[in-house]
């Protein structure tokens, strides 16, 4: 079972090798930036080992020479020492802790933001084929987990140099003795190749499971899956499924708990068996004189401060490949390719004026989820590719020109927009912005270009200010009471409880659907681009509100290229030129009262929509 988890994680499985030598390397290169400080902790963490293993000697002193002696000035100057060294390794600790959390944090701090740059960047396939709750999963929990590497790396640094300052001070007590100790070195390390790499594999397992329940949760919990949920779901149904979820993240995290404490008790037990013998050995020792008895009781002392970083050496690795576990699930979605690059050496119009221009393109959705690990669970990594959703599109905007598109749904309209915007690209064929390939234009200048109102708005957990001044933080006052009142939203924001200061609530649901399309128009507005698209803006609004928006938008469009998609042919009768659309294709171009006299698809959609409704003829 932890075995198919793991495997589940990735396309192509990552093995143990891999993740040791490239996912390290990778995170090496993560914190290049703090390796200064990376250097002074490890320094310290020397010191504080060579200070952790002077205490047992000063320790010897005080039995074999301050007590034998009865001498009082000899016990003070030994406490004293034994007092400078414990506050001195507190202190020394301290330290190291502060750094500790310094660079780990700093490590969390510059993976965040690189794997929020990163996703801002990836296309829109991304996020359809991906469950949110697994790429939050991604964000929080795997870019936490990654800083144990820092602290996995201070471990062994600190075991090994009190490994060593311990095994020196044990030799040039009793010889026999040591080599004793270490006749369980051998067991430690079976232990560890036996059931180290598969207490790994449930610790993966562990984390997946947790990112399915999440993802679930995620979709549960917000507005719209939660109003889903109460109108159209089974409440046992889902209560069923989610207990399965957490059924298996509580066997993952059972699992992994019991083989990770028999695994740690059987460490231990070794150890325990090592210092059984120390003191049969060392205690006969002492019993014939060849051993003082300081020196038994350092050799005592020592001897916990031997196992206890062997124990830890022979679990170092199991904790580094847990870490590394989260470095590469961050790595699996950063070396995700965008589907639409930005140009190296992008052109950037000064003054577009909004000529769009499509030659030949032709373009279908992709089926397959960017990563297996971000899919739903039990849902394909790929499917064979669509038919094509845009074939061989030639079309020409002229500037200050209003389009529009018509046609049955899923004719490809929609498609032709998120193409202009460039939220993906076409895979034959090019689209021009002024005469220029819109891949090689500034990518986020071309988007300023631009300025959409979709059919289902989305607004931010926020105020009415704040989801306008989204759009254009610099604008002013002024621009945003004219944007609010040229969207007919100037009744409704002097309703509001805090006026324009009012939250919404998540998705806007403070709103109703007219005052949500109205709030994203005045957002588009306040933008103030030179192309406008209109995707069933107006399907939301009653027919009052609807008029009064089509003035608006008509005296704002003015000397600036407009797109408006409509199923309500009553919206773009007075568009420059109407484009149907069938199949993906134009087959159809002309003003409204040309494309009746054509006799053509438009002209029974408009007779369907009107005269059949009516009953008499237009």
């Amino acid at each position: 079972m932890g075995m198919r988890n793991f495997r589940a994680m990735a396309k192509e499985p990552v093995t143990f090798d891999e993740i040791d030598r490239k996912t390290l390397k990778r995170a090496w290169r993560v914190a290049q930036e703090f390796r200064l400080l990376i250097l002074v902790y490890l320094a310290l963490l020397l010191l504080a080992a060579l200070v952790g293993s002077l205490t047992p000697l000063v320790l010897k002193n005080v039995i074999n020479l301050a007590i034998p002696r009865r001498s009082v000035s000899l016990l003070l100057v030994y406490t004293a020492e034994i007092a400078l060294l414990t506050f001195g390794g507190s202190a020394i600790g301290i330290l190291n802790r502060y750094l500790n959390s310094v660079i780990g944090e700093g490590i969390i701090f510059r993976l965040r933001t690189r794997l929020f740059e990163h996703l801002q960047q990836l296309s829109l396939s991304f996020f359809t084929n991906s469950q949110t709750g697994a790429i939050l999963s991604r964000l929080n929990s795997d870019v936490v987990s990654s800083q144990q590497v820092v602290g996995t790396l201070g471990s062994v640094v600190s075991d090994l140099a009190t490994l060593v300052f311990t095994l020196f001070f044990m030799l040039q007590l009793s010889v026999p003795v040591t080599g004793l100790a270490l006749l369980v070195v051998p067991a430690i390390l079976l232990i560890d190749r036996l059931l180290g790499k598969r207490l790994s594999r449930y610790a993966r397992a562990q984390m997946q499971t947790n990112a399915v329940m999440a993802a679930f949760e995620q979709e549960r919990f917000n507005v719209s899956g939660s109003l889903l949920v109460s109108l159209f779901g089974d409440r046992a149904v889902e209560s069923t499924e989610f207990s399965s979820k957490a059924a298996a993240v509580r066997d993952a995290g059972i699992r992994f708990a019991l083989f990770g404490r028999l695994y740690f008790t059987s460490l231990s037990l070794l150890g325990g068996v090592g210092t059984v013998a120390v003191y049969a050995i060392g205690g006969d020792q002492a019993i014939r004189g060849s051993l003082s008895i300081g020196a038994l009781v350092a050799l005592a002392a020592y001897i916990t401060q031997l196992f206890a970083p062997l124990t830890d050496l022979s679990t170092a690795r199991v904790n580094l490949l847990q870490a590394l576990v989260s470095f590469d699930r961050v790595f699996e979605v950063l070396d995700v390719e965008p589907d639409v690059r930005a140009p190296s050496d992008p052109i950037l119009l000064v003054r577009p004026v909004g000529a769009i221009a499509f030659e030949g393109v032709y373009f279908r959705y992709t089926s397959g989820a960017p990563l297996a690990s971000l899919a739903k669970e039990g849902s394909a990594p790929s499917a064979p590719e669509r038919d094509w959703a845009l074939e061989g599109i030639d079309l020409r905007i002229e500037p200050g020109q209003t389009v529009a598109l018509v046609g049955p749904s899923g004719a490809g309209k929609t498609t032709i927009t998120t193409l202009m915007t460039r939220l993906y690209d076409p895979e034959r064929g090019r689209i021009l912005f002024d005469g220029v390939d819109l891949r090689l234009l500034d990518l986020d200048a071309l988007r300023r270009s631009i300025g959409v109102v979709t059919q289902d708005p989305f607004l931010f957990h926020d105020t009415v200010r704040a989801n306008l001044l989204y759009a254009r933080p610099a604008a002013t006052e002024s621009q945003l009471q004219g944007a609010i009142e040229a969207s007919q939203l100037a009744e409704m924001v002097d309703r509001l409880p805090q006026g324009i200061d009012t939250v919404v609530g998540e998705r806007g649901y403070r709103l109703s659907g007219g005052e949500k399309q109205r709030l994203s128009i005045a957002r588009v507005l306040i933008k103030d681009p030179k192309v406008v698209i209109l995707d069933e803006a107006t399907s939301s609004l009653d027919a009052t509100n609807e008029a009064l928006i089509q003035m608006a938008i008509s005296e704002t469009l003015t000397a600036r290229t407009s797109v408006v998609i409509a199923h309500r042919l009553s919206t773009i009768l007075g568009a420059d030129t109407i484009v149907v659309m069938n199949h993906g294709q134009v087959v159809e171009v002309g003003s409204h009262q040309e494309l009746l006299e054509l006799g053509g698809l438009y002209a029974e959609l408009f007779h369907n929509q009107f005269v059949e409704v009516s009953g008499g003829e237009v």
